[in-house]
């Protein structure tokens, strides 16, 4: 018995084993990935009256998988698996991929989740800070140099408390318009529209239309101040550095 051989023999097999596992997500995810995007596109193509076979074949595998044995889960994986890759240029190739409609010199922080791809339209320059929920289950169009701070969260579909089984309403989901400034841990409830230039200060939580250019703070959030109408700042796409 070669007794150096079998430990290196063993060595080995932990070896492949510990690298499986470290990248088996990535390798779900690579797999999966071509079948979500398929399903995205299919919900943008049918919302558009248009219907195709062939892709509601292709999407049956991630269907099957997400409705039926992960209850959600893989879509929820992929979407913040990407929100952790070191490339904002992936990051956002990857989106577009999934459906999300993204302009020029847009910068997504890390830890972005996204619900319903499809259905989140990005205007150019605009900037996502870290660990922000763009829920567009009910549609979230953000316009121009939109600037999201950190743990900012958008939530387009809520339940309804005075339906008997408390399911979901369709409130017209969330637009905000160009050069829009959301501060740190802002919550921006359905149904609403933010005007353009306006200023949501760092905590509030907006649970109605905000005027153009106004500021403002507090829960919920009501007018404090005005912003001047003279700005014409453009973002260019470059993430800021944290020291």
């Amino acid at each position: 018995m070669n007794i150096p051989n079998i430990i290196s023999d063993n060595w080995t097999i932990i070896s492949v084993a510990l690298l499986f596992l470290l990248f088996a997500k990535w390798f779900l995810i690579i797999l999966i990935s071509p079948f979500y995007a398929v399903y995205e596109h299919r919900f943008r193509l049918s919302r558009q009256g248009r219907k195709y076979l062939v892709l509601n074949l292709l999407a049956a595998p991630f269907y099957m998988l997400e409705q039926y044995l992960t209850y959600g889960g893989i879509e929820r994986l992929i979407i913040f698996s990407i929100s952790e890759i070191p490339s904002n240029h992936i990051r956002k190739c990857l989106y577009i991929l999934f459906g999300v409609t993204i302009g020029k010199n847009v910068v997504f922080h890390f830890r972005t989740e996204i619900r319903n791809p499809y259905r989140l339209e990005i205007g150019d320059g605009c900037i996502i800070g870290d660990n922000a929920i763009l829920d567009a289950r009910s549609g979230l169009v953000l316009g121009k140099n939109v600037n999201l701070s950190s743990n900012v969260s958008i939530y387009s579909l809520q339940h309804d408390y005075r339906d008997p089984m408390f399911g979901c309403k369709e409130w017209g989901g969330v637009k905000i318009e160009d050069r829009v400034w959301l501060g740190c841990n802002v919550i921006v409830l359905p149904g609403v529209t933010i005007g353009e230039g306006a200023v949501c200060c760092a905590g509030s939580i907006v649970t109605k239309d905000v005027e153009p250019y106004s500021v403002v703070a507090g829960i919920p959030a009501k007018k404090i101040n005005e912003r001047p109408k003279s700005i014409t700042y453009e973002f260019k796409g470059k993430a800021c550095r944290f020291y």
